[in-house]
């Protein structure tokens, strides 16, 4: 229920960025579309380099304690799919978004409206996938077996 209430505010949130920029004609988005691609594969390989360390974390936590981890990996593992599927989103909308035709079908406030929210909510997404690793990350560091 969490992950419900998590896309809906990141919904709602990148919708509002997204019409407060078209109203205010900020090329705010424009330049943040076109840069958006690089900045979440940079935040990838942080997250990929982070994992790592928590992986091996839990492995040395693992052979003390015999505790398996085993919803900890999954979500780990989920993460990272999840990662990969908002840089294919990003890369997709932010394709479409620059489209000519896609611009002549569709109303192009309201078709660009659209695009920017998908990419706003990509890189919202990517910011709860940072947090929740560096949470992880902190709490792991600070794990006391004796506990």
């Amino acid at each position: 229920m969490n992950n419900i209430y998590k896309i809906v505010a990141f919904t709602s949130i990148s919708a509002l960025f997204a019409f407060i920029s078209m109203k205010l004609q900020s090329t705010f988005v424009d330049k943040f579309a076109e840069n958006i691609l690089a900045l979440l594969t940079t935040l990838f390989a942080i997250n990929i380099a982070s994992s790592t360390l928590i992986a091996g974390k839990l492995r040395e936590i693992q052979e003390k304690t015999g505790y398996p981890f085993i919803k900890t990996k999954k979500s780990l593992k989920g993460s990272f799919y999840e990662q990969i599927i908002f840089i294919g989103l990003a890369f997709i909308f932010g394709l479409i978004r620059e489209s000519k035709y896609l611009l002549t079908i569709f109303e192009a406030d309201y078709f660009k409206l659209v695009c920017d929210s998908v990419l706003f909510f990509a890189f919202f997404s990517y910011l709860d996938i940072i947090r929740d690793i560096g949470k992880s990350l902190f709490d792991l560091l600070e794990f006391d077996e004796k506990e």
